[in-house]
Protein backbone atom coordinates (compact mmCIF):
# COMPACT_ATOMS: atom_id res chain seq x y z
CA UNK A 1 0.00 0.00 0.00
CA UNK A 2 1.30 3.47 -0.76
CA UNK A 3 0.43 7.14 -0.71
CA UNK A 4 1.46 10.25 -2.58
CA UNK A 5 4.05 12.92 -1.96
CA UNK A 6 2.56 16.41 -1.54
CA UNK A 7 2.13 17.83 -5.02
CA UNK A 8 3.49 21.28 -4.23
CA UNK A 9 4.97 23.01 -1.19
CA UNK A 10 3.24 26.26 -2.17
CA UNK A 11 -0.25 25.03 -1.33
CA UNK A 12 -2.01 26.76 1.58
CA UNK A 13 -3.26 23.74 3.48
CA UNK A 14 -0.91 21.15 4.92
CA UNK A 15 -0.28 18.11 2.77
CA UNK A 16 1.61 15.12 4.04
CA UNK A 17 3.01 11.69 3.36
CA UNK A 18 3.73 9.21 6.09
CA UNK A 19 4.99 5.66 6.04
CA UNK A 20 2.53 3.67 8.17
CA UNK A 21 3.23 0.08 9.09
CA UNK A 22 0.98 -2.43 7.39
CA UNK A 23 -0.43 -3.56 10.72
CA UNK A 24 -1.02 -0.09 12.13
CA UNK A 25 -4.68 0.80 12.36
CA UNK A 26 -6.35 4.19 12.39
CA UNK A 27 -7.91 4.89 15.78
CA UNK A 28 -9.09 7.54 18.16
CA UNK A 29 -6.40 9.03 20.40
CA UNK A 30 -6.57 6.97 23.63
CA UNK A 31 -7.67 9.14 26.54
CA UNK A 32 -5.46 7.21 28.93
CA UNK A 33 -2.36 7.64 26.74
CA UNK A 34 -1.64 11.19 27.93
CA UNK A 35 0.62 12.15 25.04
CA UNK A 36 2.30 15.56 24.92
CA UNK A 37 2.10 17.94 21.96
CA UNK A 38 5.91 18.12 21.82
CA UNK A 39 8.39 15.22 21.73
CA UNK A 40 10.59 14.63 24.75
CA UNK A 41 13.69 15.19 22.60
CA UNK A 42 13.79 17.02 19.27
CA UNK A 43 16.74 17.70 16.94
CA UNK A 44 16.53 20.19 14.08
CA UNK A 45 18.38 20.53 10.81
CA UNK A 46 17.36 23.58 8.79
CA UNK A 47 18.93 23.43 5.35
CA UNK A 48 17.35 26.81 4.60
CA UNK A 49 19.30 28.41 7.40
CA UNK A 50 22.47 26.68 6.29
CA UNK A 51 21.90 27.97 2.75
CA UNK A 52 21.49 31.51 4.08
CA UNK A 53 24.74 31.22 6.04
CA UNK A 54 26.85 30.03 3.11
CA UNK A 55 25.19 32.28 0.50
CA UNK A 56 24.06 35.42 2.41
CA UNK A 57 23.99 37.53 -0.74
CA UNK A 58 21.02 35.55 -2.06
CA UNK A 59 17.48 36.31 -0.96
CA UNK A 60 16.31 33.69 1.55
CA UNK A 61 13.59 31.36 0.24
CA UNK A 62 10.06 31.90 1.51
CA UNK A 63 8.71 29.38 4.05
CA UNK A 64 6.31 28.04 1.42
CA UNK A 65 9.19 26.68 -0.64
CA UNK A 66 10.19 23.92 1.72
CA UNK A 67 9.30 20.45 2.89
CA UNK A 68 9.59 19.31 6.48
CA UNK A 69 10.58 15.72 7.14
CA UNK A 70 9.84 14.54 10.67
CA UNK A 71 11.71 11.37 11.53
CA UNK A 72 10.48 9.46 14.56
CA UNK A 73 13.55 7.88 16.18
CA UNK A 74 12.05 6.39 19.34
CA UNK A 75 8.80 6.29 21.27
CA UNK A 76 5.38 6.66 19.67
CA UNK A 77 3.42 9.44 18.05
CA UNK A 78 -0.20 9.88 17.03
CA UNK A 79 -1.09 11.81 13.89
CA UNK A 80 -4.49 13.44 13.94
CA UNK A 81 -6.30 14.04 10.68
CA UNK A 82 -9.75 15.44 10.01
CA UNK A 83 -11.14 11.90 9.86
CA UNK A 84 -9.11 9.76 12.21
CA UNK A 85 -5.92 9.25 14.23
CA UNK A 86 -2.97 7.11 13.12
CA UNK A 87 -0.26 5.70 15.36
CA UNK A 88 3.33 6.15 14.17
CA UNK A 89 6.30 4.11 15.27
CA UNK A 90 10.10 4.51 15.11
CA UNK A 91 11.46 4.38 11.57
CA UNK A 92 8.53 6.22 10.04
CA UNK A 93 8.87 9.60 8.35
CA UNK A 94 6.22 12.24 7.91
CA UNK A 95 6.82 14.59 4.99
CA UNK A 96 4.65 17.70 5.10
CA UNK A 97 4.24 21.23 3.80
CA UNK A 98 2.40 24.30 5.02
CA UNK A 99 0.98 24.20 8.56
CA UNK A 100 2.52 21.60 10.88
CA UNK A 101 0.33 18.52 11.36
CA UNK A 102 -1.14 17.85 14.79
CA UNK A 103 0.97 15.22 16.52
CA UNK A 104 0.99 13.88 20.07
CA UNK A 105 4.03 12.11 21.46
CA UNK A 106 4.82 9.56 24.14
CA UNK A 107 7.01 10.56 27.08
CA UNK A 108 10.02 8.71 25.64
CA UNK A 109 9.74 10.05 22.09
CA UNK A 110 12.71 11.37 20.08
CA UNK A 111 12.29 13.24 16.81
CA UNK A 112 14.40 14.78 14.03
CA UNK A 113 12.87 17.72 12.13
CA UNK A 114 14.57 18.44 8.79
CA UNK A 115 13.61 21.45 6.65
CA UNK A 116 14.54 20.79 3.01
CA UNK A 117 14.31 23.41 0.22
CA UNK A 118 12.01 22.34 -2.57
CA UNK A 119 14.77 22.93 -5.13
CA UNK A 120 17.09 20.49 -3.34
CA UNK A 121 14.38 17.84 -3.12
CA UNK A 122 13.56 18.16 -6.81
CA UNK A 123 17.23 18.00 -7.80
CA UNK A 124 17.60 14.85 -5.71
CA UNK A 125 14.66 13.34 -7.62
CA UNK A 126 16.33 14.13 -10.94
CA UNK A 127 19.74 12.84 -9.87
CA UNK A 128 18.27 9.50 -8.82
CA UNK A 129 15.85 9.23 -11.72
CA UNK A 130 12.84 9.48 -9.42
CA UNK A 131 9.54 11.15 -10.17
CA UNK A 132 9.13 14.78 -9.18
CA UNK A 133 6.49 15.83 -6.67
CA UNK A 134 3.07 15.74 -8.27
CA UNK A 135 3.98 12.99 -10.76
CA UNK A 136 2.24 10.01 -9.13
CA UNK A 137 5.00 9.45 -6.59
CA UNK A 138 4.45 6.57 -4.19
CA UNK A 139 6.21 5.45 -1.03
CA UNK A 140 6.03 2.25 0.98
CA UNK A 141 3.98 2.46 4.16
CA UNK A 142 6.35 0.19 6.10
CA UNK A 143 8.82 1.82 8.52
CA UNK A 144 12.49 1.61 7.67
CA UNK A 145 14.65 -0.93 9.48
CA UNK A 146 16.58 -0.08 12.63
CA UNK A 147 19.87 -0.08 10.71
CA UNK A 148 18.49 2.25 8.04
CA UNK A 149 17.11 4.57 10.71
CA UNK A 150 20.44 4.61 12.55
CA UNK A 151 22.29 5.48 9.32
CA UNK A 152 19.86 8.30 8.57
CA UNK A 153 20.11 9.71 12.09
CA UNK A 154 23.91 9.50 11.95
CA UNK A 155 23.96 11.48 8.70
CA UNK A 156 21.59 14.12 10.09
CA UNK A 157 23.74 14.44 13.19
CA UNK A 158 26.96 14.81 11.21
CA UNK A 159 25.55 17.50 8.92
CA UNK A 160 24.01 19.35 11.86
CA UNK A 161 27.27 19.23 13.79
CA UNK A 162 29.34 20.31 10.80
CA UNK A 163 27.08 23.25 10.03
CA UNK A 164 27.24 24.44 13.64
CA UNK A 165 30.97 23.98 14.20
CA UNK A 166 32.43 26.16 11.45
CA UNK A 167 31.64 28.28 8.42
CA UNK A 168 30.58 25.95 5.66
CA UNK A 169 31.59 26.68 2.10
CA UNK A 170 28.73 27.04 -0.37
CA UNK A 171 30.00 24.16 -2.49
CA UNK A 172 30.20 21.91 0.56
CA UNK A 173 26.69 22.87 1.60
CA UNK A 174 25.36 21.68 -1.76
CA UNK A 175 26.88 18.25 -1.14
CA UNK A 176 25.46 18.14 2.39
CA UNK A 177 21.98 19.17 1.24
CA UNK A 178 21.91 16.65 -1.61
CA UNK A 179 23.19 13.88 0.67
CA UNK A 180 20.40 14.55 3.18
CA UNK A 181 17.69 14.80 0.51
CA UNK A 182 18.83 11.62 -1.26
CA UNK A 183 19.04 9.71 2.02
CA UNK A 184 15.54 10.81 3.04
CA UNK A 185 14.09 9.81 -0.31
CA UNK A 186 15.91 6.50 -0.32
CA UNK A 187 14.73 5.76 3.22
CA UNK A 188 11.16 6.50 2.14
CA UNK A 189 11.63 3.74 -0.46
CA UNK A 190 10.42 5.57 -3.53
CA UNK A 191 9.30 3.58 -6.54
CA UNK A 192 12.49 3.95 -8.57
CA UNK A 193 11.61 1.78 -11.61
CA UNK A 194 8.39 3.67 -12.38
CA UNK A 195 10.03 7.05 -11.98
CA UNK A 196 13.01 6.11 -14.11
CA UNK A 197 10.79 5.27 -17.05
CA UNK A 198 8.33 8.11 -16.53
CA UNK A 199 9.72 11.14 -14.73
CA UNK A 200 13.27 11.48 -15.96
CA UNK A 201 12.43 10.12 -19.41
CA UNK A 202 9.69 12.71 -19.86
CA UNK A 203 12.09 15.46 -18.81
CA UNK A 204 14.70 14.23 -21.30
CA UNK A 205 12.12 14.18 -24.09
CA UNK A 206 11.38 17.84 -23.34
CA UNK A 207 15.09 18.61 -23.49
CA UNK A 208 15.43 16.77 -26.81
CA UNK A 209 12.60 18.80 -28.34
CA UNK A 210 14.10 22.01 -26.96
CA UNK A 211 17.50 21.22 -28.51
CA UNK A 212 15.99 20.16 -31.82
CA UNK A 213 14.04 23.41 -32.11
CA UNK A 214 17.24 25.43 -31.56
CA UNK A 215 19.73 23.15 -33.28
CA UNK A 216 21.38 25.97 -35.24
CA UNK A 217 21.78 28.14 -32.16
CA UNK A 218 24.57 28.16 -29.58
CA UNK A 219 22.90 26.11 -26.82
CA UNK A 220 24.75 26.37 -23.51
CA UNK A 221 24.58 23.99 -20.57
CA UNK A 222 23.52 26.93 -18.41
CA UNK A 223 20.57 27.65 -20.70
CA UNK A 224 19.51 24.01 -20.73
CA UNK A 225 19.68 23.79 -16.93
CA UNK A 226 17.53 26.90 -16.63
CA UNK A 227 15.01 25.49 -19.11
CA UNK A 228 14.79 22.21 -17.17
CA UNK A 229 14.70 23.90 -13.78
CA UNK A 230 17.75 21.92 -12.61
CA UNK A 231 21.23 22.60 -11.39
CA UNK A 232 23.97 21.87 -13.92
CA UNK A 233 25.01 18.91 -11.80
CA UNK A 234 21.50 17.43 -11.99
CA UNK A 235 21.32 18.16 -15.71
CA UNK A 236 24.52 16.20 -16.31
CA UNK A 237 23.03 13.27 -14.37
CA UNK A 238 19.90 13.28 -16.55
CA UNK A 239 21.99 13.15 -19.74
CA UNK A 240 24.23 10.48 -18.27
CA UNK A 241 21.25 8.28 -17.41
CA UNK A 242 19.22 8.88 -20.57
CA UNK A 243 21.86 9.40 -23.30
CA UNK A 244 25.05 8.00 -21.76
CA UNK A 245 26.85 11.25 -22.54
CA UNK A 246 27.21 14.85 -21.40
CA UNK A 247 24.88 17.68 -22.51
CA UNK A 248 27.63 19.29 -24.63
CA UNK A 249 28.50 16.03 -26.36
CA UNK A 250 24.85 15.30 -27.01
CA UNK A 251 24.25 18.74 -28.58
CA UNK A 252 27.39 18.41 -30.70
CA UNK A 253 26.33 14.97 -31.89
CA UNK A 254 22.89 16.23 -32.89
CA UNK A 255 24.41 19.16 -34.78
CA UNK A 256 26.72 16.79 -36.65
CA UNK A 257 23.77 14.57 -37.54
CA UNK A 258 21.95 17.58 -39.00
CA UNK A 259 25.04 18.57 -41.01
CA UNK A 260 25.33 15.01 -42.34
CA UNK A 261 21.65 14.94 -43.33
CA UNK A 262 22.00 18.30 -45.06
CA UNK A 263 25.10 17.30 -47.02
CA UNK A 264 23.56 13.99 -48.08
CA UNK A 265 20.13 15.33 -49.03
CA UNK A 266 19.95 16.12 -52.78
CA UNK A 267 16.83 18.22 -52.19
CA UNK A 268 18.79 20.74 -50.12
CA UNK A 269 20.86 23.34 -51.96
CA UNK A 270 24.33 23.61 -50.44
CA UNK A 271 26.77 26.40 -51.29
CA UNK A 272 29.71 24.67 -49.58
CA UNK A 273 30.65 22.46 -46.67
CA UNK A 274 31.98 25.52 -44.86
CA UNK A 275 28.63 27.30 -45.18
CA UNK A 276 26.77 24.35 -43.70
CA UNK A 277 29.27 23.93 -40.88
CA UNK A 278 29.05 27.60 -39.93
CA UNK A 279 25.25 27.47 -40.14
CA UNK A 280 25.25 24.88 -37.36
CA UNK A 281 27.78 26.70 -35.21
CA UNK A 282 31.02 24.91 -36.10
CA UNK A 283 33.54 27.74 -36.34
CA UNK A 284 36.73 25.66 -36.07
CA UNK A 285 36.61 23.93 -39.45
CA UNK A 286 39.59 21.64 -38.91
CA UNK A 287 38.13 20.32 -35.68
CA UNK A 288 34.72 20.03 -37.33
CA UNK A 289 36.15 17.83 -40.10
CA UNK A 290 37.79 15.55 -37.51
CA UNK A 291 34.58 15.19 -35.51
CA UNK A 292 32.57 14.54 -38.66
CA UNK A 293 34.90 11.79 -39.88
CA UNK A 294 35.06 10.11 -36.47
CA UNK A 295 31.24 10.09 -36.41
CA UNK A 296 30.43 9.02 -39.96
CA UNK A 297 33.65 7.51 -41.32
CA UNK A 298 34.09 10.01 -44.16
CA UNK A 299 35.02 13.65 -44.51
CA UNK A 300 32.21 16.21 -44.95
CA UNK A 301 33.48 17.04 -48.44
CA UNK A 302 33.18 13.37 -49.37
CA UNK A 303 29.58 13.32 -48.13
CA UNK A 304 28.74 16.22 -50.39
CA UNK A 305 30.31 14.47 -53.36
CA UNK A 306 28.56 11.19 -52.50
CA UNK A 307 25.06 12.65 -52.26
CA UNK A 308 22.62 11.14 -54.77
CA UNK A 309 21.77 13.25 -57.79
CA UNK A 310 18.79 15.53 -57.31
CA UNK A 311 15.50 14.64 -58.88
Amino acid sequence: MSIELPSSPQQKQASMQVGVAAGAAARDLPSQWGGATRPASIHRLDLFRLAAVVAPEEAPPSPGEQYEAQVLVSGRAFLRTSETTIELEPGQILLSTGAAPELHYSADSELWSVLVPESILREACSECGWLQAGECVRFNRSPCSRDELDHLVTLLGLVSSESASAVVRAQLFVHYAHAVANKLLFTLQRNQPTSQTCGQARLFERLERHIEARIKQDISVEQLAQFAGLSQRSLYQVFKDQARTSPRSYIRRKKLEHVYATLMDPAVRVASVTAVALDYGFTHLGRFAELYKSSFGILPSESLKARPPGK
